[in-house]
């Protein structure tokens, strides 16, 4: 009989490994202001629409307007009021940021993301993993960095 040099505890996500392979297949779901804001912009402008439906209705109605005008009125206030190509707009914006991202050897795993990265202005580096928790704000830092007069 062999001796036994260890023993399998953990397998598969439990690991820290695992874990990392984890994060990048199922990375956290972050509500980003700016979709919240996107979708508060297209409710206000579907209310407008709404309003404008209701008032416009009772005037067509007057004017003894066919069915197809009063169809093709809504319709019309509807598409203008929220602009039907948007989410398609801001996807394709997204997709040419990935691809000018990779051209430059960054790889997105996370394409939501995209937008917030837009917004970083520092990185800062643990080594150790202690100050990797969300929400976490940096109150100052020392620079290695040392500036010199030459241009």
């Amino acid at each position: 009989m062999k001796p036994v040099y260890g023993l399998v505890t953990n397998t598969g996500f439990l690991t820290t490994k695992g874990s990392l392979v984890r994060d990048i297949l199922y990375p956290k779901q972050f509500k980003f202001k700016f979709y919240e804001d996107g979708m508060k912009f297209v409710a206000i402008m579907a209310l407008i629409a709404v309003i404008g439906f209701v008032a416009i209705f009772p005037i067509l109605l007057v004017q003894d307007a066919s069915v197809r005008t009063l169809i093709d009125r809504s319709l019309n206030l509807i598409v203008i009021a929220v602009p039907p190509a948007l989410p398609a707009a801001m996807s394709c914006g997204m997709i040419f940021a990935i691809r000018r991202l990779k051209d430059q050897k960054i790889f997105c795993i996370s394409p939501p993301r995209v937008n917030m990265a837009g917004r970083v202005t520092t990185f800062v580096f643990d080594k150790t993993g202690t100050l990797t928790e969300d929400g976490l704000s940096v109150q100052g830092f020392r620079s290695s960095y040392e500036q010199t007069d030459e241009h």
